[in-house]
């Protein structure tokens, strides 16, 4: 697993701009929110945030791409006011074996695509929204979209194990070579500190009476 994940992050590095993922290939906004006054419901619409070509290499070269995504609900006041909020994941990956791209979607069982197109459709759509108002009043919507190749958990957690796998070598336990192929992972694990991109949105005020 190490391996391919330092496999991964040098071709990443190789082919991307340090400290960015370029822009979506779609004039379409990335990321909108909005109430719909006819159906009394709000929709979030997920634009082109996977488009780019580099993040498509890094994501068949073995780094999952994880959408994170919180919307809130706001009371509109002298000082507005938190009415709720929903949090949700979605994880792409990529199986080298299968030659199949896996999607764990919010809701729902894992589904397979042949292709990084029908993956990416999967995933840019419209989503409807759990919190809606609950009394009268004036709202909003708020909308943050994260979009990261690894996890900070899941970068700490390898840390973790890998200083762990280092204190023999440390106390004369282990050959040196040892220690420094450890090392090399250690760096590993900074070079993947992969900046995360976000978006935000917000909903125009509607009234609920």
């Amino acid at each position: 697993m190490i391996a391919s994940l330092f496999a991964a992050a040098a071709f990443w590095l190789a082919g991307a701009a340090p400290g960015a993922i370029q822009a979506p290939d779609s004039q379409q906004a990335p990321l909108t929110v909005a109430w719909d006054s006819a159906d009394g419901r709000a929709q979030l619409r997920i634009g082109s945030v996977l488009g780019s070509d580099d993040l498509e290499h890094a994501t068949r070269s073995g780094l999952p791409v994880r959408l994170r995504v919180r919307v809130e609900l706001w009371r509109d006041g002298f000082f507005d006011h938190l009415e709720g909020s929903e949090v949700w994941n979605a994880v792409l990956l990529y199986e080298p074996l299968e030659r199949q791209y896996i999607l764990r979607p919010p809701r729902g069982p894992a589904e397979r695509f042949n292709d990084y197109r029908s993956a990416r459709a999967a995933l840019e759509r419209l989503y409807d929204v759990n919190v809606r108002p609950s009394r009268d009043g004036t709202y909003y919507y708020t909308a943050n979209l994260e979009i990261e190749t690894l996890s900070l958990s899941d970068l700490e957690e390898l840390e973790r194990w890998l200083q762990g796998e280092l204190r023999p070598a440390v106390t004369g336990q282990r050959s040196v070579s040892g220690a420094v192929s450890e090392g090399a992972k250690r760096l590993l694990i900074r070079l993947l500190g992969l900046p995360a991109r976000r978006i935000e949105a917000r909903s125009e005020r509607f009234d609920v009476r």
